[in-house]
């Protein structure tokens, strides 16, 4: 199981380098203002798009945007998901989005799921893609237009059957974390 997990791990790697363009070292801005910047970016990739508190809902910014602005909503929202997009949204820093995306790709692109696991265990090694998944769904699963129609920019979810789909992915795709995270914890005890 252990050389499964690594040699997915390496293939991801590998597909990842692969729509890298050569790049020379950039050196780390560590102003105060970058690091800020890259604060509220990790902030928002593990912040919720939409989240009950008590008898509440709450509801982001994000969420704000996608059910206001059409052109906007398009452009989170192709028509057919594709991995040329994924890489542009990773290339441009959009990892939320490419997640987004990576889950529509491992419900309609099967040969390619190992794929899509491996990049989600690659990425686990560096943040916790499980609650990084959760937040993923909740910000871009109810204004899905595969799922919900737009009314005077208020959802009407019309599709509940296909949101449940998006949620049983997500939950198996952090299954499977998971699991190689168990494997590897059992893996170091030895």
């Amino acid at each position: 199981m252990s050389r499964r997990i690594t040699l997915l791990l390496s293939i991801s790697f590998l597909w990842l380098l692969s729509f890298g363009q050569p790049q020379n070292l950039i050196p780390i801005d560590t102003t105060p203002k970058s690091v800020e910047h890259w604060q509220k970016w990790l902030t928002d990739l593990n912040e919720l798009g939409v989240e009950k508190k008590n008898d509440s809902f709450f509801v982001k910014q994000e969420v704000l945007q996608l059910l206001r602005d059409s052109d906007y909503r398009k452009s989170v929202y192709p028509g057919v998901y594709s991995w040329q997009r994924v890489t542009e949204l990773m290339n441009n820093m959009e990892l939320k989005k490419a997640f987004w995306h990576l889950i529509n790709l491992y419900q309609t692109d099967t040969a390619r799921r190992n794929i899509i696991v491996g990049t989600f265990v690659l990425y686990d090694s560096l943040m916790d893609m499980d609650k990084i998944l959760i937040s993923t769904f909740y910000t871009y699963a109810f204004t899905d237009p595969q799922v919900c129609r737009i009314n005077n920019s208020k959802p009407d979810i019309y599709r509940p059957d296909l949101l449940e789909k998006k949620l049983r992915t997500t939950r198996e795709i952090i299954s499977y974390i998971w699991m190689n995270r168990k494997n590897k914890q059992s893996g170091s005890k030895k």
